[in-house]
């Protein structure tokens, strides 16, 4: 062995030693910048973190990224979960703060998708990758499909939210239009339904009223929430999906309260995200305590979880890039990428998974 390679290969254990991984710096630097720009799109389309990270940790770090490890399905899913806690931490904290979370009205629903998730992501580690990934892919096709639906239907959609710009626009994306159009002009009216002492601050304002930051959070009986058995099912639905490819309880819990509950748009999305955030990191708690102490059931499988620190790093910027860029594009744009993306994804991994059999090579 020259000289040379001896010091290269000194100096690769140092790093390793160091940061506890043997990604060079030149690697670590593309795993910031590839995070940033992952999290600088999800968060311009309003769409699951998830969706983009785990094709992209099978499939696109492999190749980009020098040292980056082959990861199995299980490996990405647990990978993207990681980093995904970064990002909704700080925007449930933004909801939080425009008292937009009815914390009495997500508990119900948490007491629901928690177990769910954690069960789900138990399970997940007994499901053949292939199953997983082409549900994966299917899952996002599926949705791709609805939101086209809805913009066939919706340039009155686009101009709803226009009129009331503290609505998201994905909180009017995820269901048939009409039953959608009718709860834009049907908003709650704050006479009829007190602020809940359990939101993110009361709503202390006629500003604030006005604009239903006021919920059927708790009340009487007359306005309390109460769980219907088709709630139930899209809630577990969202949890177990959760738990098993880590997408679609966002999507399926603001469906759920914005459109059969009739919730205020702004509310449920400040709630959806918040059970979004628990759910998932439920689902994170659980695959650690699996890598940990459970490593016969995971088939020794891992999860770098340093390695992920680096993309998160670069998530938190792309986390508040991608919220500016969604600020200023119009909206039928953001909502035609939106579906764009759902499709092109969804159909890559569907092929990726059925015709090359999945892995990054």
């Amino acid at each position: 062995m020259r000289r040379s390679d001896t010091a290269r290969d000194l100096h690769h254990g140092l790093w390793a030693e160091m940061f506890g991984t043997a990604i060079p710096l030149v690697g670590l630097l593309t795993l910031v910048l590839l995070g940033f720009t992952i999290a600088t799109i999800v968060n311009t389309f309003a769409m699951e973190a998830a969706v983009l990270f785990v094709p992209a940790f099978l499939f696109l770090f492999p190749v980009l990224v020098p040292g980056f490890p082959d990861l199995a399905t299980n490996g990405a899913i647990g990978l993207a979960l990681y980093v995904e806690l970064f990002g909704y931490s700080s925007s449930v904290a933004a909801y939080w703060y425009r008292h937009q979370i009815d914390f009495n009205v997500a508990g119900k629903l948490l007491v629901l998708t928690i177990p769910a998730a954690v069960l789900a992501r138990t399970v997940s580690y007994a499901v053949p990758s292939t199953l997983l990934m082409i549900g994966f892919g299917v899952l996002l096709v599926a949705l791709s499909l609805v939101l086209y639906e809805a913009h066939e239907h919706g340039p009155s959609i686009v101009d709803a939210v226009a009129e009331k710009p503290e609505l998201s626009l994905l909180s009017v994306l995820h269901t048939d239009y009409e039953p959608r159009t009718r709860v834009l002009s049907d908003r709650h009216d704050a006479s009829e339904t007190p602020p809940s002492e359990t939101m993110g601050g009361a709503a202390e304002t006629p500003a604030e009223r006005s604009n239903s930051r006021a919920l059927m959070g708790d009340g009487d009986d007359t306005t309390a929430f109460h769980m219907e058995p088709p709630d139930v099912l899209i809630t577990l639905g969202g949890g177990t999906l959760a738990g098993l490819v880590g997408i679609a309880i966002g999507e399926l819990t603001q469906t759920m309260l914005a459109i059969r509950r009739r919730v205020p748009l702004a509310l449920s999305t400040g709630t959806a995200a918040l059970v979004l955030h628990a759910t998932i990191v439920a689902a994170l708690v659980t695959n650690v305590g699996l890598l940990t102490f459970a490593p016969s059931l995971t088939s020794g499988l891992s999860v770098p979880f340093v390695t992920g620190s680096f993309v998160a790093a670069g998530c938190v910027v792309g986390g508040q890039a991608g919220a500016y860029l969604n600020n200023r594009l119009p909206e039928s744009t953001v909502m035609v990428l939106l579906i764009v993306v759902y499709a092109a994804v969804g159909l890559f991994v569907l092929v990726r998974t059925i015709v090359y059999g999945g892995g990054a090579h």
